[in-house]
């Protein structure tokens, strides 16, 4: 396996750092550098990553979250893992409804960058539990709201198991995490989440989350 990366951030010392990061992983590359949300989607479509790597508060005529979702949009898209400085940044939710799989801190970078850029090239969504805890909060409505009743529309369909393994995600577990609490393989985790995407149509695991959290279901011990 050999993951290739598009960064995307309009600082260049920030750039220089996070690909300073990366020069020591075997398995990833650094394929190409963007300022700007228009030049990542040039660099996307011509270089082809697996992931892209986007800061959300982008300057310019278009932010992280307008450029993820034309990314996104795009034939065969990469996977986008979104970076932002706040976990109360509230582009996260835009980001996430563009079709970003995953959130990363940028005081978390230094040491989870590599893991959150394989997590995120394998489908198993990046979010820390804190950026989850709020994300998650966003969408809460009351049982009543008409988002909560077309939440449960969606997910209507959903086995116990899907929506169990839908809710480790949005308490912030792994993967590897939820097959060792559900004592399942983690390929069975990956698998069962992808066939609760299609189900309802989530475009990530981060979003499955979400719509099952937004649905107001029982929630399972984390």
């Amino acid at each position: 396996m050999h993951i290739t990366v598009v960064m995307v951030d309009d600082e260049t010392l920030v750039l220089d750092s996070l690909e300073r990061i990366l020069s020591s992983e075997e398995d990833i590359s650094v394929i190409g550098r963007a300022a700007t949300g228009a030049e990542a989607i040039q660099k996307v479509r011509t270089l082809r990553p697996d992931v892209v790597l986007m800061d959300l508060l982008l300057k310019g005529d278009m932010d992280g979250v307008e450029a993820t979702r034309q990314i996104r949009n795009g034939l065969n898209p990469p996977a986008v893992l979104a970076v932002t400085s706040f976990d109360t940044d509230p582009y996260m939710r835009g980001a996430l409804e563009a079709g970003a799989s995953g959130f990363l801190l940028k005081n978390d970078a230094t040491s989870a960058l590599a893991e959150a850029i394989r997590m995120t090239y394998e489908g198993d969504p990046m979010i820390s539990p804190v950026l989850t805890s709020r994300l998650i909060a966003s969408y809460i409505a009351p049982q009543t709201d008409p988002l909560c009743e077309a939440a449960r529309a969606r997910v209507k369909e959903l086995s116990p198991r899907e929506i169990e393994v839908a809710q480790l995600v949005g308490s912030g577990n792994t993967y590897d995490e939820i097959a060792k609490k559900l004592f399942i393989s983690a390929s069975t985790v990956k698998s069962t989440i992808r066939r609760a995407m299609n189900k309802t149509g989530a475009d990530s695991g981060a979003q499955l989350a979400v719509l099952v959290a937004q649905a107001r279901l029982d929630q399972v011990d984390t």
